[in-house]
């Protein structure tokens, strides 16, 4: 029997490289160099994501010509548990959650287009039960007002409701069992929903494969940080370079004197730009802002 593990969120695409998609499980079940015909084993830790992904996933197992074992060790929540049900066995360790909730969208635009968005998350509800009525012991009506509350449930209640056909008892080789805080649970299914409300409104280029890795979302996240930190350089305010010192000054027996450095500026007309993007005409009147009037006069000669 082949081992799969499966962990992360799903969507259809790789998006922030902690993604599963159904083009991943359709090249781990088909691999080349493996028997499409034995079974598999899925360890399965997922907070959830895309719902179209997770219908895709669920039909490529279903039609797997082996049979397909899946055990949930740590979460299966929201889409997760929809992939769930293609399972000829479906089992949970003592210490995992199952979460089942309504589906949701961002939405956007006219009365016509929001009414459209609402037909569409309840034609996506009726979908959803139509594929745990294969499996469930509740009846259709109670695991719909189950999705209207958002219900975790342990492995225990999971089995009692026929969502799972078992809890994993005998210890079997790989990652231990371990107990999932409810909490840790609810904030990671929140992450994506947070993440997916900006996504789905400015969608970037997926994460490039390199030597067979996915590069980390650190990656884009640098990407951004470079990015906003030239924006900032860009419109800060000028600070004098070591080779634009303001003039100083210093007072001994009551008497006040001027050192000015000279700026090198002659290179410049008044109006080029800076390396920062200012002109120099523009730096030339903050400086006569702060500058002493005799500091002040010494510049502009330099400039005669």
């Amino acid at each position: 029997m082949r081992e799969i593990m499966l962990n992360g969120y799903i969507d259809d695409e790789v998006w922030f490289g902690d993604e599963i998609t159904p083009d991943a499980l359709h090249a781990l079940l088909y691999a080349e160099d493996k028997d499409h015909t034995e079974d598999v084993h899925i360890r399965l830790n997922s907070y959830g994501g895309s719902c179209n992904a997770a219908v895709r996933m669920h039909d490529d197992l279903v039609s797997y010509p082996g049979k397909v074992s899946i055990t949930v060790s740590g979460t299966a929540a929201s889409a997760a548990t929809i992939l769930c049900m293609a399972a000829d066995h479906l089992e949970m360790t003592p210490g995992s959650l199952w979460m089942i909730h309504d589906p949701s969208i961002v939405a956007m635009g006219n009365v016509r287009d929001l009414k459209d968005a609402i037909h569409l998350l309840e034609a996506c509800k009726e979908s959803i039960l139509n594929v745990y009525e294969t499996r469930i012991k509740v009846t259709r009506d109670q695991a719909a007002a189950m999705m209207s509350k958002t219900t975790w449930m342990d492995a225990q209640k999971a089995l009692e409701d026929g969502f799972i056909d078992g809890i994993l008892t005998v210890r079997q080789a790989g990652p231990t069992d371990c107990i999932v805080p409810l909490a840790d649970a609810e904030k990671k299914v929140q992450d994506w929903i947070d993440r997916h409300k900006i996504s789905a409104t400015v969608r970037r280029d997926p994460i490039p494969m390199k030597e067979g890795v996915l590069y980390e979302a650190q990656t884009r996240t640098a990407a951004a940080q470079e990015e906003a930190a030239q924006m900032e350089t860009e419109t800060r305010e000028p600070v004098a370079s070591p080779a634009e010192t303001i003039p100083t000054s210093s007072s001994s027996s009551g008497e006040t004197s001027q050192e000015t450095t000279q700026v090198n500026m002659q290179d410049h007309p008044d109006d080029s730009p800076t390396e920062n993007g200012t002109p120099v005409s523009q730096l030339q009147k903050r400086l006569a802002l702060i500058m002493p009037i005799e500091a002040k006069n010494a510049k502009e000669q330099m400039y005669e």
